[in-house]
């Protein structure tokens, strides 16, 4: 089995983005980011480097100061419930070509999953779930990644789905980095992603048994 949680780190190098929290770590060095060059025409211009010149993957300690970050990730990504959709609203999706509830069902199907069997993997309650597959309620951002790594979808699909619900990938969050790892590189078992979870404190997914 090849070393994912090294290539996981790599990863992580590349893509995470919050750089206010990168910045302030000890022995971070913080790159020049204004430039300028005297190009063919004789004058000087000036520019300034893309964002992603701050990365750790560019840093020559990196695993030093990712070994630092992860001392000091919590996870506070959560939601306390899942907020009903209006009865106007769940009236006006029945008309709607793209809804959660539409999208959620062709989701399913493509996977040849019941909702009986998605739940048996999700750690939420009967009829909460049932109400997301009726369209009473929208699934939360955490509840999409934990139907992707139990049901195995794509990232694509995962993507689309979080479109869909008005969420997308942020790579300013931890955990919206390592979720976006697991499912690029289509690491599903479950032991390995819990093993993922863990190193990186990401928490307060509906797995179960996570």
């Amino acid at each position: 089995m090849y070393d994912f949680l090294a290539d996981l780190d790599e990863y992580f190098c590349e893509k995470y983005a919050n750089y206010d929290r990168l910045c302030i770590l000890p022995g971070y060095v913080m790159p020049t980011m204004q430039r300028s060059e005297v190009r063919a025409d004789g004058r000087t211009y000036a520019y300034t480097l893309p964002a992603d010149t701050m990365n750790l993957a560019k840093q020559e300690k990196k695993v030093e100061l990712l070994a630092e970050l992860k001392k000091r990730m919590v996870d506070i990504t959560f939601s306390f419930s899942f907020k009903p959709n209006g009865w106007f609203r769940q009236i006006a999706n029945r008309f709607r070509k793209i809804t959660p509830k539409k999208t959620l069902a062709s989701l399913l199907e493509k996977y040849g999953v019941s909702a009986q069997e998605a739940l048996e993997g999700l750690s939420i309650s009967e009829e909460i779930w049932t109400g997301i597959c009726k369209g009473k309620f929208n699934p939360t951002k955490n509840l999409i990644f934990s139907l992707a790594l139990v049901l195995h979808f794509s990232f694509e699909d995962t993507e689309l789905l979080l479109a869909v619900c008005d969420y997308e990938l942020d790579y300013t969050l931890v955990k919206d980095v390592v979720i976006a790892y697991l499912l690029t590189s289509k690491v599903y078992n479950a032991d390995m992603v819990q093993a993922a979870l863990t190193e990186y404190k990401v928490d307060n997914l509906f797995i179960k048994n996570a």
